[in-house]
């Protein structure tokens, strides 16, 4: 061999020459496939397709020749998974690719080979012919040189888009098998590939531990020599599956290289030695046939010669190890058989659960070898035959011991029969506690922890809770009775899951039998879905559509029967970070859509009345009232036709001792639904009367416009309360103007129209006020026994450069005096605005360019001023 080595140097100059003329007379070869990667691929195993090999025998090619001569020294691979059985050679490996990812940021891959014993696996990453990164992963090198830690060859590669790269790999191992299962991968996949990995793994390593605790636990027990030939067995093929598997190298020696050298080959032999002990003791062989005591002594004598020979010389004695490990795994079982035959029930065990890893061995003996491919069974076929042969060994071991405890295995029995009992009867109890009892759905609890699951993952915690409650449903109850209630309610329930089904942006609520519950039932006829992130108006479409079809009649025995839905919208994180937060925020949208007649409400603080704040404020105001802490504010109205003072609108202001300032539309809507609006509104009267009773007393005859709320108009003692505080004071009904919006009319409009009368009969005169923007039909105004109406400001503000918001002006001036009203125009901002309405024929204007609103002090000296033709220059400033 030395020889050869020094004939070898001398000619070393020819050698390139020699490779070329190889190469030029060769046969050629077909390209091979370029790996593209794009956006779809996830994982790639890299095949005969895309790879090509050239083996270099005397080790000798730089990566520099091999680019120089890629064109024509690689031949293409004849497997999808490389096996070049056992071999010295160094081995090159090339392939191609291209990266067409889209995402500029998504061009990492990780390059894997799952097979850890080579001792040399270098990757060169070739761009334009030259070697742009370079990296040496085998196990020759201590495990803390790689970029990335693992029990196989993995290294991230960053490509460049739309570049071609030459991936080359140089492998080597001593006289051992050589494989190169090549995969690319993106880090998501290969992590995830990885973490399902290390779990079966983990379990398997973790079945050995726990033989070994548990025979160690049998062997100080019972004394048996066969408990520690069989830990012994059990410790030795760890190691061996440690080394098989990379983790050994990975956790245990990765300062120590030399190990990997020595681990596998020695393991395996001790592993056979403390096998075939076992054996002879647990089944007793000299009881069957002498001549196999003889057969195993002289098996346990040449593992001993092959590890000795191992440990003192530099051979590498994969194959004899090999083969020594398949004799004994193929003539074992034979003798097993017999001792089985003869009557020995532990060798049935033993026999069951040594063909199992007989099988395995075989298939990955053969696999190193080189003669069966290489694929998931193969290459892991030790692991899955062991495993099976440590269930049977177990259950063997399991079946001697039980076998002179029947009576105790009896009652374990019967103790486990108990539990499985009591286990069905938690079952059943945590399905009730976790359903409701009415339709069998999820109730709030357990949609609660679902919640929570999803907002604990940082990609599901947008999402939106929607609360569909059947508002009429007490209706059925009361006619038909609570058994038909009950009926309707699972026709209904049935509905509702069916329809969310054909809603594909549903999280589900519970998952049982491979079936999703995408409805939970939180209390009594409210239901509750979770939807995935979605552009606005696409969710609220798919809510008006949810709602239509819940609504549409149905029948039952013979009645024929509709339910009107509304539902109530909180989305994470905007309306709440956490379970409970979302539940009260949708509970209040619900009510707020309830309350205002909409099919659905979306959550905002400004509909939430249950605020820390606003709750402070109810009693506040209660307590303003009661102590005339409240404010009139007054803006006057002038008459179009001769410029004067007509009027003024009352407007109430709060100057809060904390707070300051507090807008009307943040305290009137808590009044109206706390019901404090009605002592709030006579406050408002009987202030105004004693303001209008002064006005008059100074020869200020105008009138005074007061907003009342749509709550008024159900008080039936309104009308008498307002005219008793008008007498006390003096004060003419005519001359008050009572303001609603169209919104508190159509409110309830038969209450409404009963009291608008009784106001109007009393001299009250009435108007509406906003004018425009609600949704009153004019044949219902027609009935209204109504005097005025006030165009909205926002109609107003930009007329005079505005021709769309002229011509609804001047449409609402006609209708409003084809029905014998006066139209009052609120929201003049400038002079041409006010000219603008006085040439249209509008009656009365206000706005901040007449005034803005002011006490009562500031108005009197207002008015005096413009009646005397004095107008002020500078606008006494309003809050």
């Amino acid at each position: 061999m030395e020889n050869n080595l020094v004939i070898f140097q001398r000619y070393r100059s020819l050698y390139p020459i020699i490779i070329g003329l190889l190469l030029l007379t060769g046969q050629p070869v077909r390209a091979a496939s370029t790996v593209v990667l794009d956006d779809r691929v996830n994982e790639f195993h890299l095949g005969q397709d895309q790879l090509q090999v050239l083996r270099d025998s005397p080790d000798q090619l730089t990566i520099n020749e091999i680019t120089t001569n890629s064109h024509s020294s690689f031949t293409d691979a004849d497997q999808d998974i490389l096996n070049f059985g056992h071999t010295a050679d160094s081995i090159w490996i090339r392939f191609r690719l291209v990266d067409k990812s889209v995402d500029a940021n998504d061009s990492t891959w990780m390059l894997e080979s799952a097979f850890p014993l080579l001792a040399r696996f270098d990757v060169y990453v070739v761009a334009d012919g030259r070697v742009t990164e370079k990296y040496q992963l085998g196990y020759e090198h201590k495990m803390k040189r790689r970029m990335l830690p693992h029990r196989f060859f993995v290294q991230p590669l960053r490509f460049e888009r739309n570049i071609e790269y030459d991936i080359y790999i140089n492998v080597e191992r001593a006289n051992g098998n050589v494989q190169v299962p090549l995969k690319l991968s993106r880090p998501l996949t290969f992590f995830y590939s990885e973490l399902i990995s290390d779990h079966v793994f983990g379990i398997f390593f973790g079945i050995l531990i726990g033989m070994i605790a548990y025979n160690l636990f049998l062997f100080f027990s019972v004394g048996s020599r066969a408990y520690f030939y069989y830990i012994a067995y059990i410790v030795f093929s760890f190691a061996a599956y440690q080394a098989l598997t990379g983790y050994g190298f990975l956790l245990i020696w990765s300062q120590l290289p030399a190990v990997n050298e020595y681990i596998i080959q020695i393991s395996a032999s001790l592993g056979v030695i403390s096998g075939l002990l076992f054996i002879k003791h647990f089944i007793k062989m000299e009881q069957y046939a002498r001549w196999f005591v003889h057969y195993i002594h002289t098996m346990v004598g040449i593992g001993v010669v092959l590890i000795t020979t191992k440990l003192v010389t530099a051979y590498f004695l994969s194959i004899h190890i090999t083969l020594y490990l398949g004799f004994v795994t193929l003539t074992m079982p034979l003798m097993v058989l017999y001792c089985w035959h003869k009557g020995s029930r532990p060798a049935g065990f033993f026999m069951l659960a040594w063909i199992t890893l007989t099988v395995g061995i075989l298939l990955y003996a053969f696999n190193l070898l080189g003669w069966v491919p290489s694929n998931v069974i193969t290459t892991n076929a030790i692991l899955w035959g062991a495993a099976a042969e440590m269930i049977l060994l177990s259950l063997g071991l399991a079946d001697r011991i039980n076998s002179e405890r029947r009576q105790i295995y009896s009652a374990l029995q019967e103790q486990h029969k108990a539990v499985i009992q009591l286990k069905e009867a938690e079952e059943q109890l945590m399905h009730r506690a976790l359903h409701s009892r009415a339709t069998g759905l999820p109730n709030r609890t357990l949609l609660r922890n679902t919640m929570d699951n999803l907002l604990e993952n940082d990609e599901s915690r947008h999402f939106t809770l929607l609360l569909l409650s059947l508002n009429n449903f007490h209706e059925f109850n009361k006619t038909l009775g609570h058994s038909n209630g009950d009926a309707i309610l699972g026709i209904l329930t049935k509905r509702i899951c069916t329809l969310c089904k054909g809603i594909h942006n549903l999280y589900p609520i519970e998952t049982q039998d491979r079936e999703h519950n995408l409805v939970s039932s939180i209390e009594g006829v409210t239901f509750a879905l979770l939807i995935k992130e979605l552009d606005t108006s696409v969710l609220q479409s798919t809510i008006l559509k949810l709602l239509r079809d819940v609504e549409k009649p149905f029948e039952y025995q013979g009645l024929t029967l509709d339910v009107d839905a509304t539902a109530g919208i909180a989305s994470c994180p905007s309306h709440g970070e956490d379970s409970e937060t979302l539940m009260r925020n949708a509970h209040i949208a619900l009510e707020a859509a309830s309350s205002t007649n909409e099919k659905f409400s979306i959550y905002s603080h400004e509909i939430d009345p249950y605020n820390a704040r606003r709750i402070s404020l109810l009693g506040e105001l209660r307590n303003a009232i009661e102590k005339d802490a409240l404010q009139l504010y007054f803006q006057p109205q002038i008459c179009l036709d001769t410029m004067q003072v007509s009027g003024a609108e009352v407007l109430i202001r709060w100057i809060h001792p904390e707070y300051g300032f507090i807008p009307p539309d943040e305290f009137i809507p808590l009044a109206e639904r706390t019901g404090v609006i009605h002592p709030l509104t006579y406050w408002i009267c009987r202030k105004a009367f004693e303001f209008k009773h002064s006005l008059d007393s100074q020869g200020y005859d105008i009138n005074l416009s007061i907003n009342i709320s749509a709550r008024n108009l159900q008080d039936p003692h309104f009308k008498e309360q307002v005219c008793k505080m008008a007498a006390e004071n003096k004060v003419q009904l005519n001359k008050i103007i009572m303001e609603l919006t169209e919104t508190a009319v159509m409110y309830d409009p038969e209450d409404a129209l009963r009291i608008m009368n009784d106001l109007s009969e009393a001299g009250i005169r009435l108007s509406i006020d906003d004018f425009g923007t609600g949704y009153s039909s004019l044949s219902y105004l027609k009935r209204l026994p109504v005097d005025e109406i006030k165009i909205d400001r926002s109609f107003v503000m930009e007329m005079a450069k505005n021709n769309d918001d002229q011509v609804i002006v001047n449409t609402t001036l006609m209708m409003g005096h084809n029905l014998s009203l006066e139209v009052v125009a609120e929201g003049v901002e400038d002079e041409a605005t006010l000219y603008k309405l006085k040439d249209m024929g509008c009656d009365l204007a206000q706005g901040y360019h007449i005034a803005r609103p002011m006490p009562s002090h500031d108005f009197f000296t207002w008015i005096s001023g413009y009646r005397a033709h004095q107008r002020p220059q500078a606008v006494i400033k309003g809050v």
